[in-house]
């Protein structure tokens, strides 16, 4: 089989991760870079031989590749994404997927209609520690899930990333952050019935932290914070009636895990994992493409539409507003 050839349309940080990870999956390969300007593109392309570089997206999304990877700030993914999809190219799309759940379904709604393939590229999901904790529940190891607690904090001061402070590239801890913590809860209770959030915002309108408080069906509870005012433990916990499961420092990356039952006896998840993780969702996304699907089921086009309505309702309820809205 021939190689995947990869578009990646940006090349901030992420973008570069992604690409360095890629030389972990086999039959992956770099193939085009697009900046906005030549320059831009030409100063990636040095690190990898085999991509063209292109001063501009529109040249990316006519080139010979297979698929694009967008890797943009938040606020232009939607019309990042929508480039690539009118163009015919199968769409991998980080994270917030869009910046509100209108611009989302606009994108679904674009991938259903040329049959091109689109998923957002919540890494997380991909993960073998989080495909083996989505076995271990499904099991009834747990038994029935009572509380999920996911905590994600990072120092990130205007200085070291001044676009989550800005409005205008839809920063705030809630989009870049604390989707990892809904994640985890999602992973394991679903969607809540209800939401309740508080933050403290920064002095541009965007959320400096945010706690959220989640009720589900049968009861139980998620406990999610995100900051960008310090480090915390960056863990997450979940657990039932029979068993918790604990995920180390960070619980989003690849890392070390274990089940305890509420006896205390302990089982060691060691992180055996080698590079940093996202070529798992490059891998499943070559997939999806080859075999003619326009989703993932491990990251469905509905899950991301549901995830975008739940932010956008803590967002109003915390008075978080971007200026294209």
């Amino acid at each position: 089989m021939s190689d995947f050839r990869w578009g990646i349309l940006g090349t901030g940080g992420i973008a570069q991760a992604f690409a360095a990870d890629l030389a972990h999956a086999a039959g992956h390969v770099v193939a085009a870079v697009g900046s906005r300007t030549i320059e831009g593109a030409e100063t990636f392309a040095k690190l990898y031989p085999s991509a063209t570089p292109y001063g501009s997206y529109e040249e990316l999304v006519a080139s010979d590749v297979d698929a694009i990877y967008v890797s943009t700030p938040h606020i232009f993914h939607a019309e990042n994404a929508a480039l690539a999809l009118n163009a015919g190219k199968p769409v991998l799309c980080e994270k917030a997927f869009t910046i509100n759940a209108q611009e989302s379904a606009k994108l679904i709604a674009i991938a259903q209609s040329k049959k091109v393939a689109l998923m957002e590229a919540m890494w997380t999901r991909f993960l073998p520690h989080i495909q083996e904790i989505k076995k271990v529940i499904a099991l009834g190891a747990l038994g029935e899930i009572h509380t999920v607690i996911a905590d994600h904090g990072q120092y990130i001061p205007y200085s070291r990333a001044p676009r989550l402070w800005e409005p205008s590239l839809g920063g705030g801890a809630l989009l870049d952050l604390g989707i990892y913590s809904i994640t985890i809860a999602d992973i394991a209770l679903g969607s809540p019935i209800k939401a309740h959030a508080h933050a403290t915002l920064t002095d541009l309108g965007v959320d400096l932290q945010t706690s959220m408080g989640f009720e589900y069906s049968n009861g139980a509870h998620a406990i999610l914070t995100c900051t960008m005012a310090a480090r915390t433990s960056v863990t997450a916990m979940i657990a039932g009636d029979k068993a918790r499961i604990e995920i180390d420092a960070p619980f989003y990356n690849p890392t070390s895990w274990r089940l305890i039952t509420r006896d205390g006896e302990a089982t060691e998840y060691p992180n055996t994992y080698k590079g940093h993780g996202l070529r798992e969702e490059a891998i499943e996304f070559a997939r999806v493409v080859r075999a003619g699907e326009i989703e993932s089921p491990l990251m469905t086009h509905a899950k991301s539409q549901e995830i975008m309505e739940l932010m956008d309702e803590i967002r109003r309820q915390i008075g978080v507003r971007y200026p294209t809205e």
